[in-house]
């Protein structure tokens, strides 16, 4: 049986072709050349990270993955409950003046994690094999089930880079579940984001849900509301800050993605 070390020369010497072809990509130089390669060697990207996925998460127990889907299935049909009761107080269709932008789930596989060492680093960019020719653009929206991943923050041709929540560079609006209090979650890298900007008059508790408020631009990118971003597990609040803030757990274990799905736009 192999060891863990024995993967070890394989992993790098992908991982340094899958960088150089990225970032390669970004600068537009030999476009037509850089995007054959691309084409090439993107099942090769996809091996390696498939495999050090399995490596680095070998004393993951088959019962977590269990209880983790049956808690995201159990938010959804809360969530579900929550609107409908909303629904059922206000005369939806009079608001409805205008249609949200139309969106189509695009599957994609997760090839690449740059930066991401198991047991060292968190993953903050994910690397996914479709890019601009299958309709990817900057600003779209990546899920898993019914759970927000991040969004897309560069493409190529044949790939696409994305901004997980975590990564410190990631803000948007957000609300709660429960309490239905605004606030902005930012992410604080290093495998933690925060709800913060709320005011102190609202209510933050534990357990809560916190789902987008929905951003959407006239452009179509950003992310569609009551995507879920993750679960309180903590609150912070100091009656002498103008604001609270909620440290976030999301249900999604980031390093084991292998398959999400890109809210291109129509």
């Amino acid at each position: 049986m192999l060891k863990r070390s024995d993967y070890l020369p394989y992993f790098v010497f992908f991982l340094v072709i899958s960088l150089i072809i990225f970032f390669v990509s970004k600068t537009g130089i030999l476009k037509p050349v850089n995007s054959f390669f691309q084409s090439f060697l993107s099942p090769f990207q996809a091996i390696t990270y498939d495999t050090f996925s399995k490596v680095s998460n070998f004393s993951t127990s088959p019962k977590l993955k269990v209880l983790q889907d049956e808690e995201n299935v159990l938010t959804k049909k809360l969530i579900d409950e929550k609107r409908l009761i909303s629904d059922n107080k206000a005369l939806r269709d009079q608001f409805q003046t205008q249609n949200p932008v139309s969106t189509s789930l695009l599957p994609a596989q997760v090839i690449g994690a740059p930066g991401f060492i198991p047991g060292v680093s968190a993953p903050e960019t994910l690397i996914l094999d479709k890019g601009e020719r299958d309709g990817v653009r900057v600003g779209d929206g990546v899920i898993y089930q019914n759970n927000l991943v991040g969004k897309i923050s560069q493409t190529s041709i044949y790939f696409s880079s994305v901004m997980l929540i975590v990564n410190s560079g990631s803000s948007f609006t957000a609300k709660t579940l429960d309490t239905q209090n605004l606030g902005v979650v930012k992410g604080q890298g290093g495998g933690e984001v925060i709800l913060d900007n709320v005011l102190l008059s609202g209510t933050l508790k534990k357990g809560d849900i916190v789902l987008t408020k929905g951003d959407i631009s006239e452009e179509g990118s950003g992310f569609v509301p009551d995507l879920v971003v993750g679960k309180i597990i903590s609150v912070s609040k100091n009656p002498s800050d103008l604001f609270q803030k909620a440290e976030i757990k999301s249900m999604v274990d980031f390093s084991n993605l292998d398959k999400v799905f890109v809210q291109t736009r129509l």
